[in-house]
């Protein structure tokens, strides 16, 4: 009886000690993952950003400007809610991720609707690079915009290329 309760007993802190050895070996891991370095992550929380919409077709050439907030949320999503008529234009979703120093890529997608009927017509995709500052209150960058009908096909109008720039909301 006492010989079993000991085999139970060394049988437990064995797995106990194979457990510890795992788990430093999955921490060992993810200190490597390039996915956990330091900066990956400072662009999440809330901006204040000015748009302004060029058309790609003639840079430099402005039709129009709006602010807005941007959201990144740890894990690589986020939200935009610009300030414009919201009867045209759907919640703003995006997701993001890290490219190296200070640099990031996202894609925003959003639905249009006729609005007077209130049905949804297309969808708008913006994937664009942002940049923030050493000390991550200042905001830059730029994209591309494409509207596509429900079923995923490109729309022929022009294309947007939205220029950002902003602060980090505090």
């Amino acid at each position: 009886m006492k010989n079993k309760s000991l085999k139970r007993i060394f049988g437990i802190a064995v797995t106990l000690l194979i457990a510890m050895i795992v788990m430093k070996g999955a921490v060992s891991a993810q200190d490597s993952d390039p996915k956990t370095n330091a900066r990956h992550d400072r662009i999440v929380g809330v901006w204040n950003i000015q748009n302004t919409l060029l058309t790609c077709d003639t840079p430099g050439t402005v039709v129009g400007s709006f602010s807005a907030l941007h959201k990144y949320e740890l894990g690589g999503t986020g939200q935009v809610v610009p300030a414009t008529n919201p009867a045209a234009l759907s919640a703003h979703m995006m997701v993001w991720n890290w490219v190296q120093d200070n640099d990031y890529q996202f894609a925003i997608k959003l639905f249009r609707f006729n609005t007077v009927t209130g049905v949804a017509i297309a969808y708008t995709v913006i994937r664009g690079n942002v940049s923030i500052n050493e000390d991550a209150t200042e905001y830059t960058g730029s994209g591309r915009a494409e509207t596509f009908d429900l079923n995923g096909n490109p729309l022929p109008v022009p294309a947007v290329c939205p220029s950002f720039t902003g602060t980090r909301f505090q």
